[in-house]
């Protein structure tokens, strides 16, 4: 049996570790074409390199890219549809940051502190969707985005605050642009994961950026929340969910709870 990814075009922000290096290694096993993006240059070469071990070469398109610069974004979707000469079937907006110093009480978060979380996880996905929601960029036919929130979006952890704004944000974007790109046939979709076992949540473990978490919460489960992340994100951009939009699925502690549908195509 083929694969709905054999030869579909996909994007994957935040592929240089974690679930969005999992995102593209997964498609890339499944026969996608795919064009990746990180800040971190030298991780997204390594990245690269293990993706053309899986498939060959000219099916990876590897750029480095800041999600906060506009140019670096549109000119980076520009390039991807140039290079393999036809419109985006599926984007991965995985690209995220929670920062070392949290936890911290509201009164001690600078404003620099907070402007850089709502950068990067809220304004540069803003960025992205608004370059791939672009006509033109999706074909006819439509397609799927699939954007990384997570439950800080949809609970008010404290001394947390501006990673909460900032995943808030990411649902409310999501919500916001299936409204509008449904009419292009195209699902906007976000997968809403808790504590997740990636390089970021270790690096949070060793400095003061760690949250507690619930002490029934093993490494296996957080292993296992990693896994469904990653299955969850593989069936938001099937075919098999054609009619799914605005839909958010929270992994949290191997549970999976369904938030919403708030429309379908």
């Amino acid at each position: 049996m083929s694969s709905p990814f054999s030869n579909k075009l996909i994007t994957v922000t935040g592929a240089a570790s974690g679930i969005g290096l999992s995102t593209a290694r997964l498609l890339a096993a499944r026969g996608a074409l795919l064009s990746i993006a990180d800040y971190n240059a030298e991780k997204l070469a390594e990245t690269y390199a293990s993706l053309i071990a899986i498939t060959a070469p000219e099916n990876v398109l590897s750029t480095a890219l800041d999600i906060r610069s506009t140019a670096d974004v549109n000119a980076w979707i520009a390039k991807t549809v140039e290079h393999f000469g036809r419109p985006l079937d599926g984007c991965a907006n995985v690209a995220g940051f929670h920062p070392l110093w949290a936890p911290l009480p509201f009164h001690e978060i600078s404003d620099e502190d907070f402007d850089e979380v709502m950068a990067i996880n809220s304004t540069g996905l803003f960025k992205c969707l608004r370059a791939q929601l672009k006509p033109g960029v999706f074909p006819e036919a439509g397609g799927a985005i699939v954007n990384v929130g997570s439950v800080s979006g949809l609970i008010g952890f404290p001394f947390d605050a501006a990673y909460v704004a900032s995943k808030h944000a990411a649902h409310g974007l999501t919500k916001a642009a299936s409204k509008e790109a449904g009419k292009m046939r195209i699902r906007v979709n976000c997968v809403a994961p808790g504590q997740t076992n990636t390089p970021m949540v270790r690096d949070m473990e060793k400095g003061k950026g760690f949250l507690p978490v619930p002490p029934d919460s093993s490494n296996a489960k957080r292993f296992f929340i990693y896994n469904t992340t990653i299955s969850n994100m593989k069936f938001l951009n099937d075919s098999l969910s054609i009619q799914t939009s605005s839909y958010g699925i929270v992994v949290w502690f191997g549970k999976v709870v369904v938030d919403k549908i708030s429309r379908c195509v």
